[in-house]
């Protein structure tokens, strides 16, 4: 099996995993510092299979360009008060996260 058809196949099996949560589920997950905030525009899917297929090239260059970066103390007090909701999945070790547009 290709390259390609098996990330076809990660990105079925992650779409799958993907799902919509409020940040008190989040906020275990800062804890331990395994939260990632994926930046408006940047595909969660995308990401999350370049990640588990270690693409570090892509990665690099999606911090390089802030496309992935760890949230602030100031974001997160925010999402203390608010409670808003994320696009989440879990990358093991990580956990992707973005905001949801209304």
């Amino acid at each position: 099996m290709n390259k390609l058809v098996n990330n076809h196949e990660l990105a079925h099996q992650l779409e799958q995993e993907s799902g919509i949560v409020e940040w008190r589920l989040l906020k275990p997950h800062y804890q331990r510092d395994a939260l990632i905030i994926l930046r408006t525009g940047l595909d969660l899917i995308t990401a999350g299979v370049q990640i588990a297929s270690d693409n570090q090239a892509q990665v690099r260059q999606w911090i390089s360009d802030q496309s992935l970066i760890k949230p602030t103390p100031e974001q997160v007090n925010q999402w203390e008060r608010d409670n808003p909701r994320f696009r989440s999945l879990v990358v093991a070790p990580f956990v992707l996260m973005q905001a949801v547009n209304h």
